[in-house]
């Protein structure tokens, strides 16, 4: 329950460009970044700040991604990536904001991806192993389940969220779009819209 994470460390990079470009050079186009939310309001630049910023950072993800692409397929064609360090700060503060906010905006069965269980929580590139993950889900059809744990900790919330061990096939067009949260030092902490391509 509290063994915490493994330290890694990577390097990651992705070409972002505007999507005229990217059509008229033919790039090969792996998703779409609609925005990134980012709130800063930690008190000390050298603890992750969970406070009430990530909650604003997923809610404007959510509402932004429902103006998108409806708020049918945000309900059943969505899932997030979660910074999902299984830290007992992480974890509950993080599933209480996934959870909660599943609730205001109607997800009953939000798909939860966390590549730090095969990746490690490499420090620098931690959102961008986030980004890479997704697309490949997109790419391939499958989340990867969190198989690293052999349960879910008792004070995860998991109202209206999908934490599973083993994977989940989607397909390559089985979501529309994906959130990406991430937190950081001094309570640095955004989310990602990315949509599929």
């Amino acid at each position: 329950d509290n063994c915490g994470f493994t330290l890694a460390e990577g390097s990651v990079f992705a070409v972002l460009m505007d999507d005229a470009l990217a059509v008229e050079l033919g790039a090969n186009i792996l998703g779409g970044v609609a925005d990134v939310y980012v709130n800063a309001d930690g008190y000390k630049k050298s603890i992750p700040g969970p406070g009430i910023g990530n909650y604003l950072t997923v809610a404007k993800a959510l509402a932004l991604t429902e103006r998108l692409i409806g708020r049918d397929a945000l309900r059943a064609r969505t899932m997030v990536q979660a910074h999902g360090t299984s830290t007992p700060q992480n974890r509950v503060t993080e599933s209480h904001i996934l959870s909660h906010l599943a609730g205001v905006f109607g997800i009953d069965d939000w798909i939860v991806g966390a590549c730090k269980a095969y990746l490690g929580h490499t420090l620098a590139p931690a959102g961008a192993d986030q980004l890479a993950a997704t697309l490949g889900m997109w790419a391939h059809g499958w989340v990867p389940g969190i198989a690293t744990i052999d349960h879910v900790a008792s004070d995860v919330h998991t109202e209206r969220l999908r934490i599973s061990r083993e994977h989940i096939e989607v397909g390559t067009t089985g979501l529309d779009a994906a959130l990406i949260n991430s937190k950081g030092f001094g309570g640095n902490n955004a989310t990602a819209v990315v949509l599929a391509p």
